[in-house]
Parts: C-alpha cells; structure tokens; sequence
C-alpha cells in the first residue's frame, strides 16, 4: 500500500484488487436515492461574511492531538458540542429539527446528517494528512483546491488550513481555494466555519492550545479576514443534498474562486459511505464533481475514510467500491487498520476517475 498521497500530481463527538460487479437492479437504485440523505434539498452558496457577523461574542472549544513520530504533535481547536447545543437551544423554532437530532440522535437522515460531531474516520484521514506533510507542502504551495464533502466539524481541512497559516507566505501567493460541503446550513455556520475560525486564531497565538474560550470582536474577524487575503485563500461554503446540482455548484464555486482554468483538486470525505442510500448517492455526487473540476483542465484526486462495514445500517467499503467501479471511477487502498483491538476495521481510500468514462 502507498503511503504517500500528492494532489499536484508531479470521546463525545466520537460514534458511530478486483471489486465484484454487483450492480443493484435500477428500479432498487431508484428507491435507495429517494432515500439519500438530503434527497432533494437544494445546494445553496452561503455568503462567508454573513456567517462571520452572525458568530456569537464568545465560543468555547475543546482540542484534538494528532501526534506523526516524523512531522511532530499538531493540536486543532474545535468548538465545543455542549457550546453548539446551548446556542441551538437559545434560536428559534427553525431549528427545532436540529435541537431533536442532537439530544438524541446521531443521524436523523433528511434532517440531520451528524454534522455537529467528530466521527472516528475524520481523525484518521487527518492523521493521514499528517504523514503526508511533505507532499502536502509541496502540492498546498501552488494553486489548487481543496474540497470536503460532508463536512461537518471539518477536522481533515483543519490540518492542511492551519499549514496554510503557518507556512511562508510569498509576497504574490497563488489561490487557494477551500470548499466546505454539508448537508445543513446550521452546521456549516456552527461548526464548520467557527473551527476555521478557532484554527486561525490558534494559529496567531490568539488562544492556548488547551480547552478555552475566544471572545468574537469585529477586530478579530477583521483580522481573520486579512489574514486569507494575504494568504491568497478563498473560502467557499456550501449547503444541501448530495447530487448533480451540489456537484455543479461545488464546480461553478471553484471556477468564480479562482477565475482560472480549474487548478489540481484534493477531495476530502469521513464517515460518508454509512449506508447503502448514502453510498448511492455520496459516490454519484463524488464523481460528477470529480468529472467537472477535470472537465475544465484540471486534475482531481479523493481521499474517502470510512470503517469496512457499518453494522446495522448496511454500509460499507465494498459497497462503495462497486459503485465507484461502476460509475468510472478507480479506487486504491492508502491506509487502513484492522484487529481485534482496534474494534471494526477502517480504511482511507485514493479515488480516481478512468479517463473517458
């Protein structure tokens, strides 16, 4: 298995080779995407301003250690879920669908997708990252794009943002360019970006690198506002169901952010293969906007943590591996651990697409 991984191409929130063709009859596909989480909940661009004047004054957060015996200890700041609930709790009745999948639920498919928690596969995809630091600061050095679908407390783009911060910045940097993708608004405004926000801050020796609290003020986002623009780093952020429509706006966002000929594309995604309507419907949507950002010029690469099998829901590696066969797509194992003391096995897998499908 490779261990390396180059897109240039030169606790609480902790829950849940030859693929076989086995294609599922199309009236079955047709019921599983009816299914799918989000089905038919249009994507929408949110505007990163507005989310950053709706923060509230103060967030408190909690921290994750990532520790690689080659590239050192990384530790990323995460907004506390009990902080998330209290403000949810605090909103109106337009977000009474959420307040009942937090309190009770992990998933509450086509309202809620889990979004407000780190799942297991997240920290290993960042901890993947991490051992790829080398390649990661040569690809992150040009101009490109970097996409995760289901995004949630985006902890794997939380790695390559804060050595996005902490590397050099040249005086003319190429863009780059960050999409965020989840199925709820309130996630992405929440969690998604308030991590972000938290990384920068952490970044600048604003916060401790310990459970604490940042107080919000116009100054500190004015800062953080610069600190992209210096950096030449656009942030796009985007809410719906996964499909076409998601896929093409994801592929219109990238191309008004960079306003070129589409650069090289990483593709990120956790615990999105969980069961068989969401496997159906993640792996169309991870090929049609894999499809799109090459369409124009560029290349694109994914990586997908999942665990082998969810019991239970029926999901699962094999599943998606057939599926991305199926729809044109190439997949190769990167990273995976199995045994009795690590409990389900999990893997991280490099998708591709097969030219002329």
């Amino acid at each position: 298995m490779s261990q390396s991984f180059k897109f240039g191409f030169e606790d609480e929130n902790i829950k849940l080779d030859d693929i076989p063709e086995n294609k599922a009859p199309e009236d079955a596909e047709e019921s599983m995407l009816e299914d799918a989480p989000g089905s038919g909940l249009l994507p929408t661009l949110h505007d990163l301003d507005e989310i950053l004047v709706a923060l509230p004054s103060n967030i408190q957060y909690n921290t994750i250690q990532l520790d690689h015996p080659d590239h050192g200890t990384v530790v990323l700041p995460r907004r506390e879920l009990f902080d998330i609930r209290a403000q949810i709790m605090a909103e109106d009745a337009t977000l009474d669908e959420l307040k009942a999948g937090i309190s009770a639920d992990d998933i509450k498919p086509n309202i809620y997708e889990g979004g407000f928690k780190t799942w297991e596969c997240s920290i290993d995809l960042a901890n993947y990252l991490l051992s790829c630091a080398p390649e990661m600061s040569e690809s992150l050095a040009k101009a490109c794009t970097v996409i995760e679908l289901g995004a949630g407390t985006a902890i794997p783009t939380l790695i390559l943002f804060q050595f996005l911060l902490r590397s050099t910045s040249p005086s003319d940097p190429p863009r780059r360019t960050l999409v965020l993708a989840d199925y709820n608004a309130s996630v992405l405004h929440l969690a998604t970006i308030p991590n972000l926000f938290l990384t920068y801050a952490m970044a600048a020796k604003l916060i401790p690198p310990t459970s604490a609290d940042l107080e919000i003020t116009s100054t500190l986002i004015s800062s953080f506002k610069q600190g992209l623009a210096e950096r030449n780093i656009d942030i796009r952020v985007i809410s719906g169901s996964w499909g076409a429509p998601l896929a093409s706006l994801i592929v219109h966002a990238r191309s008004a952010s960079e306003g070129l000929p589409f650069r090289n594309t990483l593709i990120l995604a956790s615990e999105t293969i969980y069961s068989p309507a969401s496997t159906l419907a993640f792996t169309a949507c991870l090929m049609e906007t894999m499809r799109g950002c090459e369409g124009e010029g560029g290349k694109a690469r994914a990586l997908v943590a999942a665990k082998m099998v969810y019991f239970g829901v029926g999901g699962g590696i094999d599943e998606f591996l057939s599926l991305l066969k199926e729809k044109g797509g190439e997949g190769n194992s990167v990273w995976e651990t199995r045994g009795m003391g690590c409990g389900v096995g999990r893997c991280i897998w490099e998708v591709t697409s097969r030219a002329g499908c």
